[in-house]
């Protein structure tokens, strides 16, 4: 059982890893837009000569994508645990049939290293 789940989680985390990496390349390539989480104002200086905008425009698709970067390196941080997880498990589950199957190795530490 452990090892089936074992094999789940690495699917999933390897599956959270692919969708990260192809929502970066689709936003940081293909140019595809990405999610506005925050839209700055235009800001307004007042000089000497009057009032000077100032387009805020690019400065909010700098933060935004500097968000979506951010947020997309945790996904793909959380796949690699999610798919340590499942490695783990697997492992584990491989060196308990290697020890069922030979009862005998558990006393030798020399046979534990090839486990």
């Amino acid at each position: 059982m452990n090892k089936i789940f074992g094999y789940v989680l690495i699917c999933a985390g390897l599956m959270l890893i692919l969708f990260a990496l192809t929502g970066m390349y689709k936003v940081f390539v293909n140019g595809a837009a990405a999610a506005p989480i925050i839209q700055l104002a235009d800001l307004q200086l007042n000089t000497a000569y009057g009032p000077v905008i100032v387009p805020m425009k690019s400065a909010s698709q700098v933060v935004n994508l500097g968000l979506f970067a951010i947020f997309m390196v945790f996904v793909v941080s959380a796949g690699g645990k999610i798919a340590g997880i499942g490695n783990g498990l697997v492992k584990n589950e491989r060196i308990y049939e290697a020890l069922l199957a030979n009862p005998s190795a558990a006393k030798d530490p020399d046979s534990l290293k090839n486990l």
